[in-house]
């Protein structure tokens, strides 16, 4: 079945179950949810505009990735509101040491060439190599980071956004000092990502060539979905990520899938259900060892996803736990 078929039958099977009007049209990718929010002063809070197809289809392309296959086993699920989550590990997403590094220097390649900003869509043909679903699209963005505590807050202001937002994180050891519209871990593509795989699997087949191959997507401007993140650096330059996603007007289900060796605890923050992974397989970051904590709550009739991550290899559980126990 192609992925174009996988996708329709996904998309019909889940409509039913997502509140969005019928005008939507356009969704992305997998643990991938997303809206640019526009620059007017409109209180985000209170901003209930008209979606686009950009909304849709965020759940559907890692469902697709996971379902049929051996070797996939639960992680965890959870559900709060607006927004659901599951995700999955897969024995077929384990990646020599070899084949990880060459992927992440590829990957870092494209971003570098990317205009701060902007997103791409990556053709990795080694990282699928072993899996028998069709190959995912990978997203990497070039965040477009706006330096300086002041400068990011006045930003959050003018988008509406009233979140509290801490100068410093593990007793000032970590301070604010940038923030940006876009997630270097969370990467949003537009539904044009399945267009450009094909175009590139193509390319791939009829050249046999070597290095990656990528193309520029353009996420949809309008969505359900927003998102925030700040960066805190201590002395030694290593960052802690404090991500905002801020969901409203629609149903957000998202399917994640992971490698095998993804470590995986539920945690109990002062009441509320967390949950630890740490990824040693990861494609981002400073290194291949990212970890996070996420959880969730409702207000004001939004959901609100939060994100402690770090991608240092040196930073330790507890420390993040720290951390996301002070953002209560």
């Amino acid at each position: 079945m192609s992925i174009e078929r996988k996708l329709t039958e996904a998309f019909k099977r889940d409509q039913a179950e997502l509140q969005c009007p019928p005008s939507l049209d356009e969704r992305i990718m997998a643990d991938y949810g997303r809206m640019a929010m526009d620059g007017r002063r409109n209180k985000h809070m209170k901003n209930k505009r008209g979606l686009s197809r950009v909304a849709i289809i965020a759940a559907v392309i890692a469902v697709l990735s996971g379902f049929g296959y051996a070797g996939t086993q639960l992680l965890f699920s959870d559900s709060l509101g607006k927004y659901s989550i599951r995700m999955q590990s897969n024995e077929a997403l384990t990646i020599s040491p070899e084949v990880l590094d060459h992927a992440r220097a590829s990957l870092k390649a494209v971003q570098d060439e990317l205009a701060p900003g902007t997103t791409a869509v990556v053709y990795l043909p080694e990282v699928f190599s072993e899996y028998r679903g069709a190959p995912l699209p990978i997203g990497v963005t070039s965040p477009d980071w706006i330096a300086g505590a002041l400068e990011w807050r006045a930003v959050l202001e003018e988008k509406g956004v009233t979140e509290t937002l801490p100068d410093s994180l593990l007793g000032g050891a970590y301070t604010l000092k940038a923030g940006s519209l876009k997630s270097p871990f969370h990467v949003l593509m537009g539904l044009d990502a399945m267009d450009r795989m094909n175009e590139m699997i193509a390319e791939h087949n009829a050249t046999n060539g070597e290095g990656p191959l990528w193309r520029l997507t353009e996420p949809s401007s309008e969505g359900p979905e927003s998102y925030y993140t700040s960066v805190y650096r201590d002395v030694n330059d290593e960052a802690l990520y404090y991500t905002w996603q801020i969901i409203s007007d629609a149903s957000i289900k998202t399917e994640a899938l992971t490698s095998p060796s993804t470590v995986y605890e539920e945690l109990d923050l002062d009441g509320y259900k967390a949950h630890y992974t740490q990824n040693d397989q990861s494609l981002f970051g400073e290194s291949n060892v990212l970890q996070g904590i996420m959880w969730m709550e409702e207000k004001e009739g939004e959901t609100i996803v939060h994100h402690v991550e770090s991608d240092s290899a040196s930073m330790t559980k507890e420390r993040l736990v720290e951390v996301a126990s002070s953002l209560q």
